[in-house]
């Protein structure tokens, strides 16, 4: 019992040490490794997880910025592959198919190459990324070019952090 309370104590000390924000080096590892990182063969696509079992992820998909229903992909990770694309949303609002099968399994296959929870890539190139957590907006934007010390994209506050890269204010 002595050493549950320890252990708990202990716990309890080290995590209020943590004030849960990201530490510049971590934000500075991860702008270097994605920097040059080209993600151009998701231009116009807006992926992310949206729930996560023991043996499944189910991602939603859809074309960046366009106000259409979203596809849902099941995928199986331990047989890592597709198991349904479900275009019921689609039927369900009388929409033509916008992507196609081999669009969906790409951006199926970039998010988990890079195992984050939302990767979206505008028209303009300019990239959304979540890598921390589930069913949160972006961290991080990488504009295709440098233009301000603030910018807002999709109601949110991304500031100007180094370069071309911004940080989402809320985070």
């Amino acid at each position: 019992m002595i050493a549950f309370k320890n252990v708990i104590l202990l716990f309890l000390i080290l995590s209020s040490c943590s004030n849960g924000s990201m530490k510049e080096n971590d934000i500075d590892g991860f702008i270097s490794k994605f920097n040059n990182e080209n993600f151009n063969n998701l231009k116009g696509i807006s992926i992310f997880q949206r729930s996560k079992g023991v043996n499944e992820i189910v991602y939603a998909v859809g074309r960046y910025g366009e106000n259409k229903p979203l596809y849902f992909v099941e995928f199986n990770t331990s047989q890592k592959r597709i198991k349904n694309i479900s275009r019921s949303l689609l039927i369900q609002n009388s929409i033509p198919d916008y992507l196609t099968d081999n669009e969906i399994t790409n951006a199926v296959n970039e998010i988990r190459k890079y195992d984050f929870y939302l990767l979206s890539v505008d028209s303009s190139e300019n990239v959304f990324i979540n890598p921390y957590r589930p069913n949160e907006p972006a961290y991080y934007l990488r504009l295709s070019e440098n233009i301000s010390d603030s910018i807002v994209r999709k109601g949110y506050v991304f500031n100007h952090y180094k370069d071309n890269w911004y940080i989402n204010d809320k985070n």
